[in-house]
């Protein structure tokens, strides 16, 4: 503890409290505008919600930018965003979706007993709107 002169000049306790506190108000305001950018930035992947057993690849490559993603069922059944849809309207649902999302690509998630007719009609459906082809999910081979 020591000893200063006060405003009127008379002597006062100085017991150093007040000194080597943090503000903390600048990390914080850096941490909030971190986060905003995170989940400004951030994409969202809208799963199908089918249980499917993808068929096994032997060789494999990354999709790049497939985000808008597609299952067809093993019993030929069209899911998108966790609900069954119609063929019908596949197109106008990926339509919307590539206007949210332009530079992402397609994916189709096929179960190994989907009837490959119904697959070749998803594949036809979007191909207007494809501008890389699309990418097929498989289960890698190990």
């Amino acid at each position: 503890m020591s000893l200063r002169k006060n405003s009127r000049g008379a002597l006062a306790a100085q017991d150093g409290a007040g000194e080597g506190e943090i503000d903390l108000t600048p990390m914080l305001d850096v941490v909030f505008i971190m986060l905003i950018f995170f989940i400004v930035t951030s994409s969202f992947v809208k799963e199908p919600g089918a249980k499917l057993i993808k068929p096994e690849a032997v060789t494999v490559s990354p999709c790049m930018r497939g985000t808008i993603i597609f299952a067809v069922d093993a019993t030929g059944k069209l899911h998108y965003d966790k609900q069954e849809i119609p063929l019908e309207r596949a197109y106008r649902l990926a339509e919307a979706a590539k206007k949210e999302s332009p530079m992402a690509n397609f994916v189709i998630q096929a179960d190994e007993e989907a009837p490959t007719s119904v697959l070749s009609e998803v594949i036809t459906t979007m191909k207007p709107l494809m501008d890389v082809p699309v990418c097929v999910s498989t289960d890698e081979k190990g």
